[in-house]
């Protein structure tokens, strides 16, 4: 009785953890390597094995540091939008950003991973390009 119900949830498509033990079980009996065809070992004891799976775990991506470099020519208004419109900034944090690069020399636009970091520089220097300004951007590893 106890068995035609562990097959009945078997059947079912949510398994639960004494389902997958049981799944185990059976496999190990079938594949047994030892050549007595899933024998119980003397003492009627049954011997079941549990395997774990090493915790693995991704490692975040490095970090790079998108810099903005001041220059006498290019409008603040233009840096403005590029912070607004490449870096998703708000008005006022892009305004402070712009402003520190233009007294500092240069300040930090964000901090992403290498391939969006890249992303971004080249997108701020097309677009200061196509605006016939000669701003730069350049990425260090943050």
């Amino acid at each position: 009785m106890a068995a035609a119900g562990l097959l009945a949830r078997r059947n079912t498509k949510r398994r639960t953890m004494s389902d997958e033990l049981w799944q185990r079980e059976v496999r190990a009996r079938k594949h047994d390597d030892d050549g007595d065809n899933g024998a119980r070992p003397p003492g009627g004891d049954t011997v079941t094995q549990r395997r774990t799976r090493p915790e693995t775990r991704t490692k975040k991506p490095p970090m790079y540091k998108v810099i903005l470099l001041n220059d006498d020519y290019t409008p603040m208004e233009f840096v403005v939008e590029i912070l607004k419109v490449v870096f998703h900034k708000p008005h006022a944090e892009a305004t402070k950003i712009m402003l520190h690069v233009h007294q500092n020399g240069m300040g930090v636009a964000g901090v992403f991973p290498y391939e969006v970091a890249e992303t971004k520089v080249r997108t701020v220097e097309e677009l200061a390009r196509q605006g016939e300004f000669p701003l730069k951007c350049v990425m260090e590893k943050a």
